[in-house]
């Protein structure tokens, strides 16, 4: 997309963890300083929260990377588990090679793997990742292995790792057996706007870039948008590499990065119903009270002709046509509104286009191409969007080629976990929505995008905004106008399956595309 672009050589704004991109701020150092001291000296219980996106993920990976072999390490990144399938996960981890059927069995050769550490000098570390997802049952049977000790020291070190919500679970009444015995507890804040500048230019030194391609002014808007969140940071900064990309600016300034978080922002149910009212042509509510305003004028109006003298009448009739004059000015200005919101162009080949991601081997691609004869007469200004509806598809078949039918299911993408890539067979079904439209120039679609339901709800919801952006921005690079497609953020909502399996969770990260029509069936 737009690596060549800003002569980068991997893309510096990835929402997945990636080593390569370790930036350690202040916070973080102290945090790693804290927990790596807790671990060395078997502090028995430690704790680190912070708010989602805050770099929890980055300080976990930093700090097993920082231990020595001499620590053995299990990390749990889903403890939503069963107890028994808890025991059974973490013996694996500990390459305990038994499959236990009882808690008993299990807390014997537990035992016997701490002690035998202990006798080899080596330490022993359980990480316990999204702790605020633990169920109490669990919490308590992972407080009870901390009785698995010696009389002179820890044998297993626990270290709890998850959101802010995580200290309100500790603090109630059943768990403070439990939170008796944290020794070590860090909170992790945001980013300050300073160190957002930094992370911001350490990221894009890394991915190859010599120069500052984020002006002082977007900095601002950055960390404006982001309130320090390092994820929210790299969300938008990825997008306004996109849109600089589109515009054609080596620099991105603070007006890309205020169109970005204006299209990252999640709309209220009562906004996008209110936009589909303009959609599907029809009026809004402040729009209906306005005309009922007009008629009942209209008719006081009238009841004054009939009811006064006819010298008073002609006044009166003269004031009736300054009223129809001002009614037909304001239904005019309606009109035009309607026909701007629901007109769409054919000559769409714009500097869009040349943020075309398509880089697929045209061997994998094996859709049928529109001929360039037929790619002339789509772009001819003298063809209207009326004419080609009204012949329903007749000048492609002159061509002797038959537009693509409209899908009767939705398009789905899938996305991997904290990842906004689009992969070569989300291009490929994009590149054929893109043709369907090109063909069909009556149909506008709705991009709905999804996720699983873990982390924090707010996040989750711009997350699924920003991969329908994703989408709407390949498709409007392929030419098809923005007027034409409504991103919409759906968040973990209407989940087609439990979270609890790979699948369920792989089936929610996805971004949905609708096709609606105007004056066509849904053969197209």
């Amino acid at each position: 997309m737009y690596l060549s672009y800003y002569n980068l050589n991997k893309k510096p704004f990835q929402i997945s963890t990636d080593p390569k991109f370790l930036w350690i701020g202040e916070k973080h150092k102290e945090a790693l300083a804290v927990l790596t001291y807790g671990i060395l000296d078997n502090k028995g219980f430690l704790l680190l929260t912070g708010d989602v996106g805050t770099g929890k993920t980055t300080i976990i990976n930093a700090l097993i990377n920082s231990l020595d072999d001499d620590v053995i390490i299990a990390h749990v990144t889903d403890p939503c588990l069963k107890n028994l399938d808890f025991f059974n996960f973490i013996a694996t981890k500990f390459l305990i090679d038994k499959k236990f059927s009882t808690k008993g069995e299990f807390l014997n050769h537990l035992s016997k793997f701490l002690n035998d550490a202990y006798a080899k000098d080596k330490k022993v570390l359980l990480i316990i990742d999204e702790a605020q997802r633990l169920k109490p049952e669990l919490l308590e049977e992972i407080r009870l292995l901390s009785n698995i000790e010696r009389q002179d020291t820890k044998l297993l070190n626990i270290f709890f790792v998850g959101q802010k919500e995580f200290n309100n679970i500790l603090i109630e009444p059943e768990n403070r057996a439990l939170r008796q015995r944290i020794t070590i507890n860090y909170y992790i804040k945001p980013l300050t706007e300073n160190e957002t500048k930094e992370y911001i230019k350490c990221r894009l030194n890394i991915a190859g870039s010599e120069k500052n391609i984020f002006s002082s002014s977007a900095i601002r808007e950055i960390f404006s948008f982001s309130k320090g969140f390092p994820r929210l940071i790299n969300i938008i900064c990825d997008l306004a590499l996109l849109t600089g990309y589109v515009k054609e600016q080596k620099t991105i300034n603070e007006l890309i990065i205020k169109e970005c978080a204006k299209e990252l922002q999640i709309p209220a149910e009562e906004a996008i119903e209110d936009d589909s009212n303009i959609e599907t042509g029809r009026l809004k509510p402040v729009a209906r009270v306005v005309g009922c305003f007009f008629l009942l004028v209209g008719l006081i109006i009238l009841t004054w002709y009939i009811s006064y003298p006819a010298d008073f009448k002609i006044k009166l009739s003269n004031i009736n046509k300054y009223m129809t004059q001002i009614i037909d000015n304001i239904n005019n200005s309606k009109s035009e509104q309607l026909l701007q919101s629901s007109s769409t162009t054919i000559n769409s080949k714009s500097v869009a286009q040349k943020y075309s991601i398509n880089q697929i081997d045209s061997r994998q691609n094996k859709q049928v191409q529109i001929s360039e004869e037929q790619d002339e007469l789509l772009e001819d200004k003298n063809i209207s969007n009326k004419n080609l509806s009204d012949n329903n598809g007749d000048h492609l078949d002159k061509l002797g080629v038959v537009p693509k039918q409209i899908p009767d299911k939705n398009i789905i993408i899938y996305f991997k976990y904290n990842t906004n890539e689009l992969s070569e067979n989300a291009l490929i079904k994009l590149n054929e929505a893109a043709e369907i439209m090109i063909q069909n120039p009556d149909v506008y679609i709705i991009i709905k995008g999804y996720t699983d339901t873990f982390g924090n709800y707010k996040y989750n919801k711009v997350l699924s905004m920003f991969r329908a952006n994703i989408v709407k921005s390949y498709l409007t690079g392929k030419g098809i106008e923005p007027t034409k497609i409504k991103a919409i953020a759906m968040g973990p909502e209407n989940s087609i399956d439990t979270n609890e399996t790979a699948k369920g969770r792989k089936i929610n990260r996805r971004v949905e595309i609708e096709f609606l029509t105007q004056g066509l069936n849904k053969t197209g």
